[in-house]
This record gives structure tokens, C-alpha cells and sequence, in this order.
């Protein structure tokens, strides 16, 4: 019996909603439906070797779709042939890396209003911890650049298929972009605040209200 015609006799649970990647929490709450689902399927409810792959692939759209392409591609290839090496030879490693590529685990992983460099190395905090492969962090990475360096990324002609490569021409491009805007941010000219004060030597001034009779020096 093969993966297709499993998925179609399991009428216990609803099989999962389409999943395009977007959003972090709808990226968990879509694994977990498909595992729970595919409890019910007798060649997936191990959920190991590539078959829980090509099945759950069949439920991806969108950029989450375009992204196992390649995968799919690869078990196909790799069915015909042995000599070819899985990219993801479980589900456990195809589970972390959508992960990677499709959830936000932190806010701070966007780069926002810091610098490349600052981004840079929050990133890597994170992604030490992770265990993800290096095409995955690299994925993720660039996608939380902002647009700006994003832009001029496309136009480059470094080698940024590695994330260590990424990085360094992201922070380069970054580092540039700073330096014109402030070269062409006008000068702004300081004027000195203007102080109102009496002269220690000034010649008294009697105040408007003060009367005639006021100033008169006293009777002897």
C-alpha cells in the first residue's frame, strides 16, 4: 500500500490544512496536525524514513512549497539511486528544518533598526543552539535582512550560499549604505542660545510701575 492510498484511509482525523510557511505559530500548529494525523496512517505513524516527508510535502503551498522542491526532488533521485544522499534521511530532520526555515523563534532575529553586525551576532547566539543545517540559518538570516540591504544583495556578485558569506557582504553592503547617508546628511549649524543678562555696571532703571514720589530722596 503506498503513501497515497494510506492518507486516504485514514477517516479518523481530518487530514491537515494547507501550509504556505507564513506565520510562526501556524508553522507549529501545521506539524502538529500532520503528526497527529499521520498516527493514523499505517506507513507513517512511525514518522521516520522519508515517507512522512513526501507526505507532509504534499501539503505545502506557496513558498513553503517552492522551498521542498528541491527535496522532493531529492528523495525521487535518490529512490532511483542510491549513491545520492538524502538532504533530510527522517522526519526529524525535515521537521527542524522547516522549523528554520518558516518560524520565528525569537523577535530579535530581525535585523529592524540595528546594523548587520548587531543583527549578526544575535543571530548566532540563537542559531549555535539550534543544531539547524547551515542552509536553513542562512535561509533564515537573510530573510529577517531588511529590505535595503536586501535589494542590494541582488545586485552583488559575492558567493552568499553559505551563511559565514551572507553575512560578511550583508555587513559590507550594511557598513557602505551608513557611510552614504551620512556623508549626505546636511550639517546641521549650531546657534548659540542668546542670554538676556544685566550688566554688572549698568546704570539703574527704575521699573514701569515705580511712582515720582518713589525716587524722591528722603526729607532731612
Amino acid at each position: 500500500m503506498d503513501v497515497v492510498t494510506s492518507m486516504n484511509n485514514n477517516k479518523g482525523v481530518s487530514k491537515p490544512h494547507n501550509n504556505n510557511g507564513v506565520g510562526s505559530k501556524d508553522t507549529r500548529r501545521f506539524l502538529a496536525a500532520f503528526e497527529v494525523w499521520a498516527q493514523g496512517i499505517p506507513n507513517l505513524r512511525a514518522l521516520t524514513g522519508t515517507k512522512p516527508v513526501k507526505s507532509v510535502i504534499s501539503f505545502l503551498k506557496g513558498d513553503a512549497a517552492i522551498w521542498a522542491t528541491p527535496i522532493a526532488k531529492n528523495i525521487s533521485v535518490h529512490t532511483s539511486s542510491n549513491s545520492i544522499p538524502l538532504m533530510y534521511p527522517n522526519w526529524a530532520n525535515f521537521r527542524s528544518a522547516f522549523i528554520a526555515r518558516f518560524e520565528t523563534a525569537d523577535p530579535a532575529l530581525y535585523q529592524g533598526k540595528s546594523s548587520v553586525a548587531s543583527y549578526a551576532a544575535t543571530f548566532k547566539q540563537y542559531s549555535d543552539r539550534t543544531g539547524y543545517l547551515d542552509t536553513d540559518l542562512r535561509d533564515k538570516f537573510y530573510n529577517h535582512l531588511t529590505d535595503r540591504v536586501k535589494d542590494r544583495l541582488v545586485h552583488s556578485q559575492a558567493n552568499t550560499s553559505l551563511l559565514a558569506n551572507l553575512i560578511a557582504e550583508a555587513t559590507r553592503i550594511d557598513n557602505r549604505l551608513n557611510k552614504q547617508f551620512r556623508e549626505k546628511a546636511p550639517l546641521k549649524t549650531v546657534t548659540p542660545a542668546t542670554h538676556h543678562f544685566q550688566p554688572i555696571n549698568a546704570p539703574f532703571t527704575a521699573a514701569r510701575d515705580t511712582k515720582p514720589w518713589m525716587l524722591m530722596p528722603p526729607a532731612l
